[in-house]
């Protein structure tokens, strides 16, 4: 789709606040925490707007609307990283999160004025880890680094082996060094050259480069499953000698279908609880068995198939809610566009294998056809470009939507568990 084939009619004055979230992984590639990014209102394109007044109220908003959505919907129970205005820090808006479960990320607009110093040190006393954005090195932020254990330092527009002295002075004083907007598997590699500690960026969205991997026997099984699925004439007895070809995959069935979403009814067989399921709904599972079977590799790529599920039932909500269009086919549109990438297989190959229709193909492809403004969507809003969001989409529920998408995500993995 052309950005000309969009409605760009902005939406009513209603005012919005828009939540997403970017990991945040270890030395160990491990997730550690998420960066919840948001905004409060239509006009503003990041995070918060010029006007100090009206950053307060935003960011007042913006709080409160995290703590009505609940953290451990949009973490399930991991650390939040929540960005923090003078104001907030100054007013103890931050008091209505426990401290265990944030860390207070004091943005790059703060100084190490006295108020402020003051202030970071009671957060401290009351239990809140404090983080730096977007750290410079300018000599007035000093005063606040004995307060805070993280410092965030963008790698984008730099040399990153130029920064090597200012990490090592902040490694010195027992800080951890968060790289952000590491873009390029290149630049994480640098900045763990130079002693950074953590990191934050576009990067680990797209975890690994597609280099003609070969499907492995669990995928080809899955792939091979659901072509049986959507063929008319496949018998029961065909499927069940499918499932019998991985034991793994026989588990995750039965797992399926003792689930609480199934009643947790008693199954005696393959072909029983393939009954039970029903071809339509065990095709939806088969999809999410062969994301998961992809995030076993790394904790890198199990977010990445976390976000493979937040993505496809985020479409099929948003679709659901009242875009026009057939909320399972966006399920599978929005599922299936991070397949490329998590197969390392062009998209061509993987739509090979599938049995999908012309205007699936169609959006994940070329970007055209009904699918695509709702992939565009998704898109946009877990990229925190709230600007195309609001063109794409009035819909205040916009946040609930993704929060719930994430918990469906993260039960749904639970249930298919690992191949």
């Amino acid at each position: 789709m052309r950005f000309s084939d969009v409605d760009v009619t902005p939406p009513p004055t209603a005012q919005h606040v828009f939540i997403a979230r970017q990991p945040i992984f270890d030395v160990r590639d491990t997730r550690v925490a998420y960066e919840l990014l948001y905004r409060a209102t239509r006009d503003a394109t990041q995070a918060y707007v010029g006007d100090v007044s009206q950053a307060f109220m935003c960011g007042d908003t913006a709080l409160h609307a995290l703590l009505s959505i609940g953290l451990d919907k949009l973490t399930a129970g991991t650390t939040a990283f929540v960005n923090v205005t003078e104001e907030h820090l100054l007013g103890e808006l931050y008091k209505i999160f426990d401290p265990k479960a944030v860390v207070l990320e004091l943005l790059e607009t703060i100084d190490g004025t006295p108020a402020v110093v003051d202030a970071c040190q009671r957060a401290v006393a009351e239990g809140y880890t404090l983080a730096l954005d977007d750290y410079d090195g300018r000599a007035s932020l000093d005063v606040l680094l004995p307060f805070v254990k993280i410092v965030k330092i963008d790698v984008l527009e730099q040399d990153v082996r130029s920064l090597a002295p200012q990490v090592a002075a902040l490694r010195q004083r027992g800080l951890d060094v968060l790289a952000e907007r590491v873009e390029t598997p290149e630049a994480h590699a640098l900045a763990r050259e130079i002693g950074c500690t953590m990191f934050q960026g576009y990067a680990f969205s797209r975890p690994e480069t597609m280099d003609g991997r070969a499907v492995n026997v669990h995928q080809a099984t899955v792939f091979q499953i659901m072509a049986l699925l959507n063929e008319p004439d496949a018998t029961d007895h065909a499927l069940e000698e499918a499932f019998r070809s991985h034991p793994s995959l026989s588990l995750s069935l039965l797992r399926i279908v003792n689930s609480a979403s199934f009643g947790g009814r008693g199954v005696d067989s393959i072909p029983h609880a393939i009954r039970l399921v029903g071809r339509e709904a065990l095709s939806r599972w088969m999809l999410i068995m062969l994301v998961a079977s992809v995030g076993s590799r790394s904790p890198i790529t199990h977010e990445a198939v976390v976000e493979a599920l937040v993505r496809g039932r985020f479409c099929e909500t948003v679709t659901a809610h009242g875009a026009n269009g057939d909320p399972a086919a966006r399920f599978l549109v929005g599922l299936l566009s991070r397949m490329d990438v998590l197969l390392g297989l062009p998209m061509a190959q993987v739509l090979e294998r599938l049995p999908v229709s012309n205007e699936v193909r169609d959006a994940l492809l070329e970007g055209t056809g009904p699918h695509a403004t709702v992939l565009m969507l998704a898109d946009a809003y877990e990229n925190a470009d709230w600007t195309l969001v609001d063109m794409l989409s009035a819909d205040a529920e916009l946040p609930s939507m993704y929060a719930e998408a994430v918990s469906w995500a993260n039960d749904r993995l639970a249930k298919v568990g690992k191949p």
